[in-house]
């Protein structure tokens, strides 16, 4: 990315099994525009053509680097979000269950402290309604205690969240990641967050049922919830987000009807 124009990059890559490389599905650069400009609408570099949707105020900034990288997006207290909207063609590559990793660069600057496990920073959307499962899979930070959260819904509604064994205080930059494998049979599930590369939790499962699926598309900063994305539950992050990163495998082609 360039020194001087902020970039949020999102990839959804295929690290798939037998050692073959990552493939990129999503890439949204955000390098257009300079310092303060708003953000106009998340436009896809590679070949796919999933654009994503801006709600609120984005602006571009660079006034701040993370590992010589500027950041994105100021997403402040105010409601401001990228969704890429859910259709029955980009629901096959965001809708993971085998092999997948999420990763983003964040810088919080705040929090609601409105949810038990924090504002989402990205994630797929099951829905943006009430309960405690609402994403397929998800990084959040929880400024009450100060620490990055990542995991994933269960499709029997269990909710697989793993909180870092550390704290990360407010104003510098961390990547975190969160990391879903199974084996070859699907019996065994291992989630792995990490934050800077260091593990802070582990979950192995076995018999897991996958994660739950549903329609509320990706999203990066997150609009409210409680059946609207200007419903009474809060949790939009508050700072700043660089290279939001999803690495799954890519579907087969569809059969034409």
């Amino acid at each position: 990315m360039r020194s001087t124009l902020a970039s949020l990059l999102l990839i959804i890559g295929v690290p798939i099994c037998l050692g073959a490389s990552p493939y990129p599905i999503l890439w949204y650069r955000f390098s257009t525009g300079p310092n303060g400009a708003l953000v106009a609408s998340a436009i896809d570099s590679d070949q796919f053509g999933f654009t994503g949707i801006v709600t609120g105020n984005l602006t571009y900034s660079n006034n701040f680097t993370a590992g010589g990288k500027p950041f994105s997006l100021n997403a402040t207290s105010d409601v401001d979000y990228i969704t890429l909207p859910q259709n029955k063609q980009n629901a096959r590559y965001l809708d993971q269950n085998q092999n997948f990793t999420l990763s983003v660069d964040a810088m919080p600057t705040g929090g609601t402290d409105n949810d038990q496990y924090g504002d989402l920073i990205a994630g797929k959307i099951i829905s943006n309604g009430d309960g405690n499962c609402l994403t397929t899979y998800a990084i959040f930070y929880a400024s009450s205690t100060q620490k990055f959260v990542g995991g994933v819904c269960g499709a029997d509604g269990s909710t697989q969240y793993i909180f870092s064994a550390d704290t990360f205080p407010l104003g510098s930059w961390h990547k975190v990641a969160v990391i879903y494998t199974t084996t070859a049979h699907g019996r065994l599930t291992r989630i792995n967050l990490t934050v800077d590369g260091k593990s802070q939790g582990k979950l192995k499962i076995k018999d897991f049922v996958g994660p739950g699926f549903g329609s509320g598309g990706f999203q990066v900063g997150a609009g409210n919830f409680g059946n609207s994305d200007t419903g009474p539950h809060r949790r939009n992050f508050i700072g700043y987000i660089d290279e939001v990163m999803l690495g799954g495998i890519v579907p087969p082609p569809q059969s034409a009807p």
